[in-house]
C-alpha cells in the first residue's frame, strides 16, 4: 500500500487532544457525602475497575477514528505495478492511433471517434493536477512537451486522419525520452492493434512507466489495393514497348472478378488490364504500352474498391530518354564489332571513341555507359576515376586485351570486389549456359538453346567472381570458367568480358547471344530516379544530379493546387537528398525545384502497411504483454461497462480511502455505544 499524500501523516499529532481530554478527566474527582462508608468500600472498587475501562475504549476508538480519517485524507491506494513506481503518476502519455486503418467502423461507430473519446475520458479520469503528453503518427510541433488537461484537451479534438503511420517499437521509445528516471508515468497506447502495428518489438520500456494497452475492435472490411509497382526494364527509351507490373493484393475472405486496373500517363488514359482475384491472394498484372513521348512521364494506376479507397491509387514517375551516351576507350584501334553495333542505330545511341591517353579530357559523368575495350593494364589515376563514376550511377563494361597484365587488372577489379583473372587462358571452349532471367537476356529469347547449338569462344582469360561479391556469372563456359559477369557497385553497374572482342572469337561476336548482350547493357545503363517514395516520418527521395548543389540553395515541391512547402535536403555522391516534409499530408506527383529551376517530379504514396486489415486479439495481445513486458503491462477492454473505473484505477492504483473512512465511521459508532452502554 502506498499514499497520495503521505504529507498529511503530520496530522497524526491530533491523537495527542482525545489523550490529553482522557488525563484530564480521569484525574478530576467527585466529592459525596456518606454518614457510614463502611458499606460503600466494595461498591466503590468496583466502579472504579469499571470506569476506567470504560475510559481506555473511548479513548481507543478516539484514536483509532483520528487515524482512520488522517489515513484517509492521505490518499492510501494499492499500486497497479510494484517496484520502482510505488507513487501515483502525475504524468500521463497518450499515444492515439489516427492512421488510415481507424477510419474503419466497431460496435459503437468509428474508431478514431471513439478514441477521441477514450482518450478524454483519461484526462478526466485523472487528477486535475496532472499532465500530458499526446503522441499521433503526425510528430505535431504542439505534440512534442508535456501540457495541462484543457489543452490536451484542445489537441485531441483538433487531430485528424493522417496517412503516417507509427508503431509500437516507436511509441515505447518515445514515452522512454520524454519521461526522467525520477518521474512516474501512464503509458496508454489507444489502437486497433494492426498486426503491423505491433510487430518487430525491440525497445524495452522503462520500469517507471505503466503500460495499458485500450485495443479498439473493428468490423470486418473487404479490401483490394495496389501494393507496389515496377518495370521488367530498368531503362525507358522513347518508342520503347514497356512492361509494367502492378502487384494488387486482396484483404478479404471474398473474390472479386472482372477487375479493372487503369494506367494513366500525364493524366490521359493509356492502358486497361483486366484481372480476377481470389480471396487472400497476392497477384502481380502486366500491362503493356509503348512510350511515345520522352522526358519526365508523370503517371498513376487506379483500380476501384469500396469502401476502403485510400489505396486505390499508386502513383510513380520515370524519365524516358532520346539516346543513351556511350564512350569508348580504346587501347589501339577501335572495335568494329562495337561500332557497327552502336553506330548503326544513331536514333538510341550517341557514340563517342577516344584512344587511350586523351581521356582525360573527358567527363565521364556526361556518359551513360562506358567502354574499355582491349585493355591489358589500367593507370591508378583512371582506375580512381571510373571507381568514381561507377559509384556515382554509372555503367562500365571492361573488355580485355590478348596479353593481359593481370596484377594491373586485378587491382583495378579489386576496388569493385568484382573478381580476378588468372594467368590461365582458355582456348575452344563451348558456352555452356545462359542465365536467362538476368536483365540482359530476359525476353530476348523464344525458347532456351541447346548447349549444343550455343557457340563456342577461341580465346579466354580464366575469370573467377568472388562470393562475397555482387558480381554474378551471366555466360558461363564448360569448364565452369566465367564468360560474362555482372553486378552493381555503388549506384551504377559493372561488367566484365573474359573473352577478347574481335576476329579470333568471330563466332562468339556473330552469335545471337552476343548483340542482344551489349545492346542491353548500353539500354540498363540509363537508370531513372526511384519510381515512388512512402508518405511517413523521415521519408527521404534520391534524385541523381551532376551539377554540385550547394547547402544554400533553396528546393521546394509544388503541386497543381498551388500548395508549395519549402524542403531540406542534402547532396551526396552525386545525388539530391530530399527529405519529405511532414506537412505532405495527401498522395501524387509534385513537383522539385531549386529555387524557379525544375528539377523531377517525386511521386508520394499513402503507406500500404495501413491497407493490410489483419489485427491482434485479445489473447495474443495478452501473449505479447508476457513475452515482451515481462507481464508488466495491462489490457482493458473499451465495451465493458465499469471502463471508466478501470481508467481511473490505472491512473490513480486502487484506492483505499473509503475503506478507512468507513472504518472511521465504525470507531465513532463504537465510541458512541461505549459512552451509552457502559453506565
Amino acid at each position: 500500500m502506498s499514499f497520495i499524500n503521505p504529507a498529511f501523516f503530520w496530522a497524526m499529532f491530533a491523537i495527542a487532544v482525545p489523550i490529553i481530554i482522557h488525563l484530564i478527566n480521569f484525574r478530576r474527582h467527585k466529592t459525596l457525602y456518606f454518614s457510614n462508608t463502611r458499606f460503600l468500600e466494595n461498591i466503590r472498587k468496583e466502579t472504579k475497575t469499571k470506569t476506567k475501562l470504560k475510559q481506555i475504549l473511548i479513548l481507543i476508538a478516539r484514536i483509532l477514528t483520528i487515524a482512520m480519517l488522517v489515513i484517509a485524507f492521505a490518499g492510501p491506494f494499492i499500486p497497479i505495478k510494484q517496484g520502482n513506481n510505488d507513487k501515483p503518476s502525475g504524468l500521463n502519455i497518450i499515444y492515439l492511433d489516427n492512421s488510415f486503418s481507424m477510419e474503419n467502423t466497431g460496435k459503437k461507430g468509428k474508431l478514431f471517434e471513439q478514441a477521441q473519446q477514450i482518450a478524454q475520458e483519461i484526462a478526466y479520469s485523472s487528477a486535475s493536477s496532472a499532465k500530458y503528453f499526446l503522441i499521433t503518427n503526425d510528430l505535431l510541433p504542439e505534440h512534442q512537451y508535456f501540457s495541462d488537461r484543457d489543452a490536451f484537451v484542445r489537441n485531441i479534438n483538433k487531430t485528424s486522419i493522417s496517412p503516417s503511420s507509427y508503431t509500437l517499437n516507436e511509441v515505447v521509445l518515445k514515452a522512454n525520452a520524454n519521461v526522467t528516471k525520477e518521474q512516474n508515468a501512464n503509458l496508454y497506447v489507444i489502437s486497433d492493434m494492426q498486426e503491423t502495428f505491433v510487430e518487430n518489438i525491440s525497445a524495452k520500456l522503462n520500469d517507471n512507466i505503466n503500460l495499458i494497452f485500450v485495443p479498439l475492435k473493428a468490423e470486418k472490411q473487404n479490401n483490394i489495393f495496389i501494393d507496389s509497382v515496377w518495370f521488367e526494364s530498368l531503362s525507358h527509351r522513347l518508342n520503347m514497348s514497356e512492361t509494367l507490373v502492378a502487384r494488387l493484393v486482396n484483404n478479404s475472405d471474398e473474390a472479386f472478378f472482372e477487375q479493372s486496373l487503369q494506367l494513366y500517363i500525364n493524366d490521359s488514359l493509356k492502358a486497361v488490364a483486366g484481372f480476377n482475384i481470389e480471396a487472400g491472394e497476392t497477384k502481380d498484372v502486366e500491362i503493356e504500352y509503348v512510350n511515345t513521348q520522352s522526358g519526365f512521364i508523370e503517371a498513376r494506376l487506379e483500380i476501384t474498391d469500396y469502401p476502403i479507397i485510400y489505396d486505390n491509387i499508386l502513383y510513380f514517375n520515370y524519365k524516358v530518354s532520346d539516346m543513351t551516351k556511350i564512350l569508348i576507350i580504346n587501347n589501339e584501334k577501335s572495335n568494329r564489332w562495337l561500332t557497327a553495333l552502336y553506330a548503326s542505330d544513331s536514333e538510341n545511341f550517341d557514340l563517342k571513341q577516344v584512344k587511350l591517353g586523351t581521356e582525360q579530357n573527358e567527363n565521364f559523368n556526361n556518359y551513360n555507359l562506358v567502354i574499355l575495350n582491349s585493355f591489358s593494364e589500367i593507370s591508378t589515376g583512371l582506375s580512381a576515376n571510373l571507381l568514381e563514376y561507377t559509384e556515382n550511377g554509372g555503367s562500365l563494361i571492361f573488355i580485355p586485351d590478348r596479353k593481359l597484365k593481370v596484377s594491373s587488372i586485378n587491382s583495378f577489379l579489386n576496388l569493385f570486389n568484382a573478381g580476378n583473372f588468372t594467368e590461365q587462358s582458355i582456348q575452344n571452349t563451348r558456352i555452356a549456359s545462359i542465365e536467362y532471367e538476368h536483365e540482359l537476356f530476359k525476353n530476348v529469347f523464344i525458347k532456351k538453346e541447346k548447349q549444343s547449338e550455343l557457340p563456342i569462344v577461341a580465346n579466354s582469360h580464366k575469370f573467377n567472381t568472388f562470393t562475397s561479391s555482387s558480381v554474378r556469372k551471366v555466360l558461363n563456359l564448360e569448364n565452369n570458367a566465367t564468360l560474362l559477369a555482372a553486378g552493381n557497385y555503388g549506384s551504377g553497374k559493372i561488367y566484365i568480358i573474359s573473352a577478347h572482342v574481335d576476329e579470333s572469337n568471330s563466332e562468339f561476336v556473330k552469335s545471337a547471344i552476343f548483340a542482344p548482350a551489349f545492346y542491353n547493357m548500353a539500354l540498363n545503363s540509363q537508370i531513372s530516379n526511384q519510381l515512388y517514395s512512402t508518405i511517413k516520418a523521415g521519408a527521404k527521395v534520391e534524385i541523381k544530379s551532376d551539377k554540385e548543389i550547394l547547402s544554400s540553395d533553396i528546393f521546394k515541391l509544388t503541386d497543381k493546387t498551388n500548395f508549395e512547402i519549402l524542403t531540406p535536403h542534402r547532396y551526396a555522391n552525386k545525388k539530391i537528398i530530399i527529405d519529405i516534409p511532414q506537412q505532405i499530408l495527401n498522395s501524387g506527383t509534385y513537383s522539385l525545384y531549386k529555387t524557379e529551376e525544375y528539377i523531377s517530379p517525386i511521386s508520394l504514396n499513402y503507406d500500404r502497411s495501413e491497407s493490410v486489415l489483419d489485427f491482434v486479439s485479445a489473447s495474443d495481445l495478452d501473449k505479447l504483454i508476457v513475452e515482451k513486458f515481462d507481464n508488466k503491462a495491462k489490457l482493458v477492454d473499451s465495451d465493458k461497462s465499469d471502463f471508466k473505473l478501470e481508467l481511473k484505477r490505472f491512473a490513480d492504483g486502487k484506492p483505499l480511502w473509503q475503506l478507512f473512512v468507513l472504518l472511521a465511521f465504525i470507531f465513532v459508532c463504537c465510541e458512541i455505544a461505549f459512552i451509552r452502554l457502559l453506565k
